[in-house]
């Protein structure tokens, strides 16, 4: 271990359970790890032990609603109850336990038939509105959820997490913002805690002392009437004599805060910890520990917020995902080599919409078993990499780290290809970080490296293989005055070169995210878009992301179901439902997409013996493309 990081690797007992470090892996992936059954499959196991074997403290599973096995098509629930279901999670629990880590189960906070607290509250997952449960229903339910707690633990498992956070139809009793009944259980900050401290309590009475209780809350909703910090101090005083650990996240589950519940680059590095800090340092949190989560993903910060007092615990749910392996290089000092997540969200997406966890940076999501399966090379080879993009570069690294010799050429003077970009903006600093790790990591895998080299097929003489990673070039419209167009792409580190007024003709996610770029700056901004709704190629949460900061933009405009017509000296002229328009602007930016350079990776096919093509020369696609077959090439060599 690490001496420079012992404060987040030190003991601490919790409920009788002696937990080795103070890093939680957060509940995830529970689709990926079911594929449609009421139980975890081996693939789902797997998951959870590996985040045991790379040394995380207390692992917690996902995840159970009340009653056991259900599926509102966001969230689904294994089933606690059924023998034949169970054994996989006892076995699950079993493989945890090997690795030395503590295991618990998070309850899911869904309440049964459509309720809500009240009328008209938004159920995420189910109808647009639900129903106030009337207090029959809210005696049944608490009887389910408590017994579901105890059957979780007939699993093995060490405890619970209790899921009331994020204005799910539980956390929805918590908040003046949603809770509007009359009855005892509305009202005062007192009144809206009865009934979630009557099932806490409950199942602390149920399951014992030595179980551990860990509940999360939003420590603020960050929403104009809802709960606050000091609020949420006072939720968690009143919480703090039934459980062990209190978990301070934030946020609702609305488009509006898709920032705060699952943070992104429009939000600074952990951006959650002033919450946990506020609990910890209120001095009225006293009997129950702190944990604080939000888009962490160093070591090195874990270590400061336990050192600083900030909190006594850091959950991380992505960290684990980008690098299951991050806590074991954290502990050995090697916190550089750590492959960073860039907060896009796919996991999330993929995983909830697609039922099939995909992870933009790590290109064995999802096919780890099939990975190890990959033999190793049965000799060394000679081969040359052209581009230094995303793919190219994790292609070297590959190729590299299976006992190639790789030399990649790059036709400019530095790696990185198209991701240079984000070096310029500052709400992708999460992507930078990325592509400054493949860079250190080509670098450091001993890869020769030829700047400034336009690759030729005379270049390619004497090697064994070649992977091309070319990448693509921008798409010019044929509509009249085109040529007058800056290329989105080519306006970052250069943004002094245009107007204070900016028309973008491409309203998809690399033009909305120009914009917002470009508005951040000071520049007023309009984008014209043919399709109705803006960013269609984001993913949705990302999406959701994108239009909460619009919101935002004082000096941006929109121009959706708009087809331009012509690119003029001083704007853009369009046609929106047959009715001519202009946009005044003293700098155009096209943002329409990109093309495959096929010809020119083409120039390169059968010199060698292997050839492959990746990235955006193979097809236009995103990092995650680019991740997942310039690792795939090179792991064919």
């Amino acid at each position: 271990m690490s001496n420079s990081y012992r404060s987040i690797f030190s003991p601490v007992r919790v409920a009788g359970h002696l937990i080795k470090n103070r890093l939680i892996s957060a509940p995830s992936t529970i689709h990926t790890a079911s594929a449609g059954q009421p139980y975890p499959t081996e693939k789902g196991i797997r998951f959870f032990e590996d985040r045991a074997k790379a040394g995380a403290g207390l692992i917690t599973c996902a995840g159970v609603s009340v009653g056991g096995a259900s599926d509102d098509g966001v969230h689904c629930s294994w089933d606690v109850f059924k023998p034949n279901h169970t054994n996989p999670l006892c076995d699950m629990v079993e493989r945890i336990h090997m690795y030395g880590a503590k295991c618990t189960m998070e309850l899911m906070g869904i309440l049964p038939d459509g309720y809500t607290v009240s009328d008209g509250c938004l159920i995420m997952g189910g109808p647009p509105v639900g129903r106030e449960i009337p207090k029959e229903a809210m005696e049944t339910f608490k009887r389910d959820y408590i017994n579901t707690a105890v059957q979780i633990m007939k699993c093995g498992f060490d405890g619970v997490l209790l899921h009331i956070g994020h204005s799910i139809p539980l956390a929805q009793f918590l908040s003046p913002l949603t809770n509007r009944r009359s009855d005892e259980y509305g009202g005062s900050t007192e009144n809206r805690c009865r009934y979630p401290l009557e099932l806490i309590s409950g199942v602390r009475g149920a399951i014992g002392q030595n179980a551990i209780i860990e509940v999360r809350i939003s420590g603020s909703e960050f929403s104009p009437g809802g709960i606050d910090i000091e609020e949420g101090i006072r939720i968690g005083e009143l919480f703090q004599e039934y459980i062990d650990i209190l978990q301070i996240s934030a946020g609702m589950h609305t488009p509006d805060l898709a920032t705060v519940t699952h943070p992104c680059g429009f939000l600074p590095p952990n951006p959650n910890i002033h919450l946990a800090e506020a609990f910890k340092k209120s001095g009225r949190i006293t009997k129950c520990l702190i944990s604080t989560i939000g888009g962490i993903g160093s070591i090195a910060d874990a270590d400061m917020i336990i050192k600083g007092g900030i909190a006594d615990f850091v959950v991380a749910a992505r960290a684990y995902i980008a690098d299951p392996e991050w806590v074991r290089k954290g502990a050995a000092g090697c916190q550089e080599d750590v492959r960073p997540c860039v907060k896009c969200m796919r996991c999330h997406d993929s995983d909830n919409y697609e039922q099939h966890m995909l992870c933009t940076v790590n290109p064995l999501v999802g096919v780890e078993e099939a990975a190890e399966k990959i033999p190793a090379a049965t000799k060394s080879k000679t081969v040359a990499v052209i581009g230094g993009g995303p793919a190219g570069m994790l292609a070297a690294v590959t190729a590299a780290q299976r006992g190639h010799k790789v030399t990649l050429l790059e036709k400019d003077d530095r790696l990185g290809g198209k991701l240079n970009f984000a070096d310029h903006v500052a709400f992708k600093y999460p992507l930078a970080a990325y592509k400054n790790w493949l860079v250190s990591q080509v670098e450091k895998a001993g890869v020769a490296i030829r700047l400034n080299t336009e690759a030729t097929p005379e270049h390619m003489a004497g090697f064994d293989a070649v992977i091309a990673a070319l990448g693509a070039e921008p798409v010019i419209p044929p509509i009249a005055g085109a040529a007058k167009a800056k290329i989105a792409i080519d306006v970052y580190g250069r943004e002094n070169e245009l107007a204070e007024h900016v028309a973008i003709v491409g309203g998809g996610q690399v033009g909305v995210e120009t914009a917002l770029h470009l508005t951040g700056l000071g520049k007023k901004v309009t984008i014209l878009e043919m399709q109705p709704e803006l960013a269609p190629d984001a993913s949705k949460t990302h999406r959701d992301e994108l239009m909460a900061e619009i919101k935002k933009q004082a000096k941006l405009e929109i121009v959706t179901g708009a087809r331009c017509t012509a690119i003029v000296d001083d704007g853009v002229l369009y046609v929106k439902d047959d009715t001519p328009g202009k946009i005044n602007a003293g700098s155009i930016i096209l943002s329409v997409g990109m093309r495959a350079l096929t010809a020119l990776a083409d120039s390169f096919m059968g010199l060698t013996g292997e050839y492959a093509e990746i990235g955006d020369c193979a097809k236009v696609g995103t990092v995650e493309d680019a991740t997942k077959t310039g690792w795939a090439a090179a792991m064919r060599l």
